[in-house]
């Protein structure tokens, strides 16, 4: 302890204001700086109350509920009262973080059931944490359980941040509704729907979809009716209905379900769809994720829109789910509806690597679709006779349509009819004995030598939303994996704008991809920045720093590196808080790829450090 046992009510940490808080409330004695100090903490409920922007509310030890409601007068059982924050802004280089310290901070929503209504959550139903018309909010680092619908219900609210949560029991980890409501980041995540495993095995897919089981109907994040820039990346998914699903309002193709990334993610045993936007989705790129037994993979079936990426994805279905009184025990990676809403621009699905007991591809239409050097290897494969686990007989039923072409992918089954029939697959390998190096441990590099599959071009306004043309490479493999066994790396995301939508619906730039090739340093951004000659850089690479210049070309900026740098890892690199989109939006670190991104404050550009706030409550911060 310090000689002064005073409690203190704040600690500032790099620069920002630690707040700690409590269940309750209490005196507690934290390591802060050098020494053990003694602190006054809020309670959770009210902590909220003293905030500003670049606080930290740091959780200490302990279990916390939401408050609890009592109405001793009617007699009425207690009831759980979320924890609402309206009208709450953290700031673009200064958010409000709330942070916990991984098992020692556990949240319990206590609840015993969940309403039958709840299927899309409303602000009328719990969740642990509400926000109404807030931004730049960040929760990290908690473990949370038993919050039904969901652990948080986001309104109306933009640049919400949410990592490191470990999460169980719950329909949603987190739910979001409205127009103005986008920039949502969910990483590094993990979240089982049901712990008791019982869903996968156990439970007819049709109750839970909607009957008995209706509840776990639900996923990591689902939303209804928001812009969009979602971003799902880094997350482990287990034992759940789905893994994300995205709900556009009727007639809302050209405004809501824009811009959505989800990679990186693990998902295993998901009942129904890891992938699921629904009536429309524009801008969708899922790319790098290792799905381990799932029931439609992609759920494609009467949505509009346009613009999926589906690459550098591994997948491996081995395990039936369901049981031998279940209809739904079949499976397929591409869902698709044969009427209804379809693409109105191109789909592209290329790089992917399936190891599959069941189909690619069923039934249904689709419309725009390029499906190029893809491995989809079957186990076991059909022999003797023709097999059409590929494609059934059922998909395209009216007809091939035009603006749809498979070709260059490889697989051990004998093309079905349906390709051959239609003049697909010219230059595809039908090959028996191909394999993968260990699917039964998710190893899909294909063993021996990789094929080599053809150019995959997307060409600016057509291809996708880029102005810049981009090609995979000559020498493009079969599969996910290059043939050093390097994970292919695809295209790097390119924001599209509405044409109709929130006028606040706006992309600053943020950095999509960070490379480093010998001494060629190159930053590429999500929207094209402004041309107003170089940009200075500030590089940290093995202990030493350094100036450079980079050049502004579209969305990249390039520079090259002191020769001394070759080699060595970059750890750090500073950009100027004036960098400006051609939109005139300045640039963030909001889900940037390269976690050693700063910012230095630059003449013309929003302050990187929050000025002193005035404070007019008890906690005790100056004036």
């Amino acid at each position: 302890m310090t000689e002064d046992s005073t409690p203190l009510p704040y600690w500032v940490e790099n620069g920002r204001r630690v707040l700690y808080a409590t269940y309750k409330g209490d005196c507690r004695t934290v390591r802060a700086g050098d020494a053990d100090r003694l602190f006054t903490t809020h309670p959770l409920a009210t902590v909220f109350n003293c905030v500003f922007p670049g606080d930290i509310v740091q959780l200490l030890p302990g279990k916390y509920w939401p408050p609890i409601l009592f109405d001793e007068d009617t007699g009425n059982p207690p009831a759980c009262k979320p924890i609402k924050l309206a009208e709450l802004y953290g700031r673009p280089h200064a958010p409000i973080t709330i942070r916990g310290l991984g098992a020692r901070t556990t949240l319990d929503g206590g609840l015993g059931g969940i309403p039958h209504d709840s299927i899309l959550p409303e602000m009328k139903h719990f969740a642990f944490f509400k926000l109404a018309d807030c931004a730049w909010i960040e929760f990290e680092n908690l473990h949370v359980s038993s919050c039904w619908p969901t652990f948080l219900y986001i309104q109306d609210s933009s640049y919400v941040t949410v990592r490191d949560i470990v999460c169980t029991d719950s329909r949603y980890m987190v739910y979001a509704r409205g127009l103005t409501t986008h920039h949502i980041l969910l990483e590094g995540n993990r979240w089982r729907q049901d712990p008791t495993g019982s869903m996968w095995h156990d439970i007819l897919w049709l109750d839970s979809k909607r009957k008995r089981y209706f509840y776990y109907n639900g996923g990591i994040f689902g939303s209804l009716g928001i812009s969009g820039s979602v971003v799902i990346r880094g997350n482990v998914i287990q034992d759940a209905f789905n893994g994300m699903r995205m709900k556009a309002e009727k007639k809302a193709c050209n405004s809501q379900n824009h811009n959505v990334e989800v990679y990186g993610n693990r998902l295993e045993r998901i009942r129904d769809n890891p992938v699921e936007p629904e009536r429309s989705a524009m801008n969708w790129w899922v790319h790098h994720n290792d799905i381990r037994d799932a029931h439609a993979w992609f759920s494609l079936d009467e949505v509009d829109g346009g613009f999926w990426y589906f690459f550098g994805n591994r997948g491996v279905s081995k395990d039936a789910p369901g049981t031998p009184l279940d209809p739904n025990t079949g499976g397929k990676v591409y869902k698709y509806d044969a009427t209804g809403p379809m693409p109105v621009k191109m789909v592209f699905a290329f790089n992917n690597s399936y190891f599959l007991r069941s189909s690619l591809i069923k039934e249904g239409a689709t419309t725009l679709l390029t499906h190029r050097d893809n491995a989809v290897i079957f186990s076991p494969p059909s022999d003797p006779g023709p097999d059409e686990r590929f494609m059934g007989p059922h998909f395209m039923p009216e007809g091939w349509a035009s603006g749809v072409s498979f070709d260059h992918d490889l697989t051990n089954v004998p093309w079905p009819g349906k390709i051959t029939a239609n003049a697909q697959e010219q230059e595809g390998i039908v090959d028996p004995g191909a394999r993968f190096v260990d699917p039964d441990n998710h190893d899909l590099r294909l063993a021996g030598e990789t094929p080599r599959g053809c150019q995959v071009v997307l060409e600016p306004g057509t291809g996708w939303p880029g102005r810049e043309r981009w090609a995979s490479g000559p020498d493009t493999p079969v599969g996910a994996y290059d043939p050093s066994g390097s994970p292919v790396e695809g295209p790097p995301f390119v924001f599209l704008a509405p044409a109709q939508g929130d006028a606040a619906y706006v992309e600053p730039p943020r950095l999509v991809r960070f490379t480093v090739a010998g001494t060629r340093l190159t930053l590429s951004f999500s929207t094209p920045l402004k041309t107003s000659g170089p940009v200075r850089l500030r590089v940290k690479a093995g202990g030493e720093k350094a100036w450079v210049e980079a050049a502004v070309d579209g969305r990249e900026l390039t520079a090259d590196l002191p020769a001394a740098m070759a080699g060595r890892r970059v750890s750090k690199l500073w950009a100027p808080s004036g960098l400006q989109s051609e939109g005139n939006a300045y640039v963030t670190g909001w889900s940037s790829v390269f976690t050693g991104l700063r910012f230095y404050q630059s003449p013309g550009g929003p302050p990187v450090r929050p000025p002193k706030p005035v404070c007019f409550c008890d906690c005790g911060r100056e004036e």
